[in-house]
């Protein structure tokens, strides 16, 4: 159970923005192959929930929420303290605006988390929850709570079906990724989703699944010249495909998606709203070599429509490719990819963009982990010309390189080291920019 948590976990924590983590939205990358030692409660002694090591103010915004708890309880309290010695994300030759007493800057992150599960009947109910703060030394303004909480059910019918029922909540501070300004600001962002699965006896399966997110920005801006509320997104959308069985080692199929998107704060001069709406379909392949190798891959088209006025809409090929190895000690994993996604709550109406990841994880013993890798992307940023602040920077390139280290000193306490420098350069330059951070996380796991 706690591995299978834990790659689920890992699965979805690549839900932020393109700009804070590299990896697009809805092209999650795998988990890491050689995982850290385990807690007794299942939760990796590594950061949480994050296989490229993104953490602090850009940490993924549903880190640790959703998934799905084992039965019983677990309880985790973790301090991270990190340095960034670029927080406002400045260009080069900027100057610190009023906002900020300094460009670099320490944090301390205290968080606490309960991750519950109950049996009942066949089904299982599950809880997690967090709460946590982020406190800054300088710039205090940029002070934010964190609380999560996230719940459903998983159920199943008979031996061949099942699925989940689940609705999710989170508040915290903006991920500084997220837009090209860096000021006080908090998130809101609120989730349903329903899915279900069948297969046959001759492994056919079919999957289906509808999601609601609504995402809700508020602006404390001490100079009172940014509003974020135009950026407060609603969408919708249901997913589904079929897959067959290969020689017992993989998979193919065909997977299709239609997702509606409304920016409810961004009204047309003809009446209503700015939305889109993006469809795809792809075909699918994944395939197990031996026991330590599988290569996953994909291809397909995306489609995206506006209702707004002579806008351009879009289509164009999505793909994605992926080999994981997995040694005695070594892992190596290796994604790359095009795909388009909506907003997140963000300057831009959906995006298009290239990636590639690559890490290597090493474990030295059972206390002791290491790892470490590059990720890049090149984003095109596509908004509303008539629309303003919705097309503030059109395309960008982020280069980030990781590393960290893992120690578990016993069955309770664990420890994190990170080291991250991340590169960005934008059209236009103003949202350019160059941070490095260097975090230590102790973590508590009952």
């Amino acid at each position: 159970m706690a591995g299978a948590r834990y790659a689920l976990l890992a699965a979805l924590a690549s839900a932020a923005p393109v700009a804070a983590q590299i990896v697009p939205p809805g092209m999650a990358p795998p988990a890491p192959i050689v995982p850290p030692a385990v807690s007794p409660g299942g939760i990796p002694t590594g950061t949480v929930a994050d296989p490229l090591r993104v953490y602090g103010d850009d940490a993924p915004a549903l880190s640790g929420l959703d998934i799905l708890a084992g039965i019983g309880l677990d309880v985790i309290a973790a301090m991270t303290t990190e340095y960034n010695d670029n927080v406002a994300r400045l260009s080069d030759g900027s100057q610190l605006s009023d906002r900020y007493r300094s460009k670099g800057d320490w944090s301390f992150r205290p968080s606490v988390g309960v991750s519950a599960g109950r049996p009942l009947g066949r089904q299982q109910l599950f809880l997690n929850a967090n709460i946590g703060r982020d406190f800054y030394a300088r710039n205090t303004l940029l002070d934010r709570n964190r609380f999560g909480v996230n719940g459903g059910m998983a159920w199943s019918l008979g031996t061949r079906c099942g699925g989940r029922l689940q609705g999710g909540y989170i508040k915290r501070g903006t991920q500084f990724g997220t837009f090209e300004e860096v000021i006080p600001s908090t998130q809101e962002r609120v989730d349903f989703l329903a899915s279900a699965n069948c297969r046959t006896a001759t492994g056919l399966s079919a999957n289906l699944s509808y999601n609601r997110k609504k995402t809700t920005n508020h602006t404390d801006d001490p100079e009172g010249e940014i509003d974020r509320s135009f950026a407060d997104v609603k969408s919708h959308g249901i997913s589904g495909g079929i897959g067959y069985p290969v020689a017992n080692r993989g998979q193919i199929g065909l997977q299709g998606n239609w997702t509606k998107q409304d920016f409810p704060n961004q009204p047309l001069a003809t009446g209503g709203v700015n939305g889109s709406e993006i469809y795809g379909v792809n075909l699918f392949g994944n395939y197990r070599v031996g026991s330590s190798l599988n290569v996953n891959a994909g291809l397909g088209k995306s489609w995206v429509s506006s209702n707004v006025p002579m806008s351009d809409d879009f289509s164009g090929l999505v793909w994605n490719l992926g080999v994981n190895y997995s040694g005695p000690r070594i892992g190596v994993s290796v994604s790359t990819g095009r795909s388009v996604n909506g907003s997140s709550g963000a300057s831009s109406n959906y995006t298009i963009g290239k990636f590639f990841n690559t890490s290597v994880n090493y474990r030295a013993n059972n206390r002791l982990s290491f790892a470490g890798g590059i990720g890049t992307s090149d984003t095109d940023y596509r908004g509303i010309d008539q629309l303003p602040e919705t097309q503030d920077v059109r395309s960008a390139k982020m280069r980030r390189y990781f590393m960290g280290a893992d120690y578990r000193l016993n069955r309770i306490v664990a420890f994190s080291l990170d080291f991250n420098h991340a590169n960005r350069s934008s059209n236009p330059g103003t949202g350019s920019y160059k941070a490095n951070t260097v975090g230590l996380t102790a973590r508590a796991s009952f």
